[in-house]
């Protein structure tokens, strides 16, 4: 009995601390190569998010006197780089290690706890994206990628086996995605070369935010994946670069 009781305690706790779906060894190399844990300062951090902030907004000026579709087209690759500069080079590593938790909803890097959803929308909030942070956490993980990315940029997999979808996510290119799986929410680094990342507060393994191959990844696995390239989005990016706030569409639980 007493077993019984916690087993349906787990299960009531999974929509809480997973982003599901609303459908139902290979080690990386170089710059994807799992590391040892970068030092974390929350006031370095800090500054350097707003650093990255300035240079944001020094480029959106920039955007907005561009005087040509071509130099627009030109601010917003700008952009697109910048962004990914910051996930890779600060946020990410400075999540890195942060427990995992069911209702995890830590704002700061190693201090408390953070389940996947939050974990996806804190870091986005960290980069600059103006969105609704815990109303979209909640959600479901295709409905997040959903209020990131347009359908254009939307793939979905069913009853694809793991080594074969990452081949599928290494074709789409390099770039960054937000990864839904059945309970699972996730973003997916693609890198030049090939290297698929997964980027995400695992509830496998560590129990922590890690980086690690996909490939071998026991949080991969899924019967349904969604993926949005949200780096191939001029559109999320453009709203990024100019600050413009996220709506949430589709939303079942408010904040």
């Amino acid at each position: 009995m007493k077993i019984s009781v916690l087993v349906l305690l787990l299960l009531a706790g999974l929509r809480g601390c997973f982003a599901q779906t609303s459908a139902p060894d290979t080690a990386a190399t170089g710059p994807d190569a799992p590391t040892a844990l970068a030092a974390y300062s929350a006031p370095a951090y800090r500054a350097a998010l707003h650093r990255f902030e300035a240079r944001r907004l020094r480029l959106a000026g920039r955007y907005r006197r561009a005087a040509t579709p071509a130099a627009r087209a030109a601010r917003i690759a700008e952009a697109r780089q910048l962004l990914l500069t910051a996930l890779d080079s600060t946020i990410f590593p400075a999540w890195e290690g942060t427990p995992w938790a069911f209702y995890g909803t830590t704002w700061e890097p190693r201090r408390g706890s953070i389940a996947c959803g939050y974990f996806v929308t804190t870091t986005l909030h960290d980069a600059g994206l103006r969105l609704q942070r815990t109303v979209l956490a909640k959600q479901t993980s295709e409905t997040i990628i959903k209020n990131l990315t347009s359908e254009a940029h939307i793939t979905r997999y069913r009853g694809v086996t793991q080594a074969d979808f990452v081949e599928k996510v290494r074709a789409l290119g390099p770039g960054l995605y937000v990864l839904g799986l059945d309970f699972h929410v996730a973003f997916l680094r693609v890198r030049e070369g090939g290297a698929v990342q997964m980027v995400h507060s695992s509830y496998v393994g560590p129990g922590t935010v890690v980086r690690e191959a996909a490939e071998s990844s026991d949080a991969l696995a899924s019967k349904y994946r969604v993926l949005g390239k949200v780096s191939a989005d001029n559109v999320f990016v453009r709203r990024w670069l100019l600050g413009e706030a996220l709506a949430v569409h589709g939303a079942t639980v408010k904040e």
